[in-house]
């Protein structure tokens, strides 16, 4: 489908909010939720210290995408990301600039295993600070639908699979969705010296802050 979980957007705002990223690169932008959501938490957000942050002529932040059916793609997304390149991720992620945080949501299923792996590398080597990613953690037999033969599922990814991307943490949400954040160096020590502060832990979910502080679940 052209869309993602709800379950899994508290988790990815909150790293949002955390990341400041001044660019952001949504891949597989679907119906264009995400966009609507970057949007709002990034210069949206910002408008309530700067009023004028809130109309698009003074947006700051660049929010591109991309997406692989372009029969999706409306005025919508015109409006709300700066950039949507349609086509193949794997074809045009290596084509484009750097950008502090990457996206995938409910996207890497569509690719094998190997293609989706090779992709994530691919984008951790474009990102200044995450790449995140959202997946279903179990098999849910979906074809080709809306007439686009890229809705099929090619893959089922687990915790394990992203052990060979350092910096990742993963968590389950709700027992059926995995989000996973692979954080570059520079962004966890930040992240790590800002979760100190008590104020700014309620921010994210428990799992993650543990993770970040001690490396591990306590």
């Amino acid at each position: 489908m052209p869309s993602s979980r709800p379950t899994i957007i508290p988790s990815v705002i909150h790293w949002v909010l955390q990341l400041q990223p001044q660019s952001i690169l949504d891949v597989g932008v679907g119906f264009g939720k995400w966009g609507h959501l970057f949007r709002e938490y990034t210069d949206i957000w910002q408008a309530a210290h700067n009023t004028a942050r809130y109309h698009r002529a003074n947006w700051k932040v660049r929010i591109d995408g991309i997406e692989g059916h372009a029969a999706y793609l409306t005025e919508m997304h015109q409006f709300l990301y700066n950039n949507v390149y349609a086509g193949d991720a794997a074809q045009i992620l290596p084509t484009l600039p750097a950008y502090d945080l990457i996206f995938f949501g409910d996207i890497i299923e569509h690719f094998t295993k190997q293609d989706g792996l090779e992709l994530l590398r691919m984008a951790m080597a474009k990102s200044n600070k995450a790449v995140i990613l959202s997946t279903p953690k179990f098999d849910t037999a979906q074809g080709a639908c809306f007439d686009n033969e890229l809705e099929r599922h090619r893959s089922v990814w687990s915790s394990g699979d992203f052990q060979s991307l350092p910096g990742a943490i993963v968590n389950t949400i709700d027992g059926d969705m995995l989000v996973a954040v692979i954080l570059k160096p520079k962004a966890l020590a930040e992240l790590r010296r800002h979760l100190r502060r008590p104020f700014l832990r309620k921010l994210l979910p428990t799992f993650f802050i543990d993770r970040l502080l001690w490396g591990r679940p306590r």
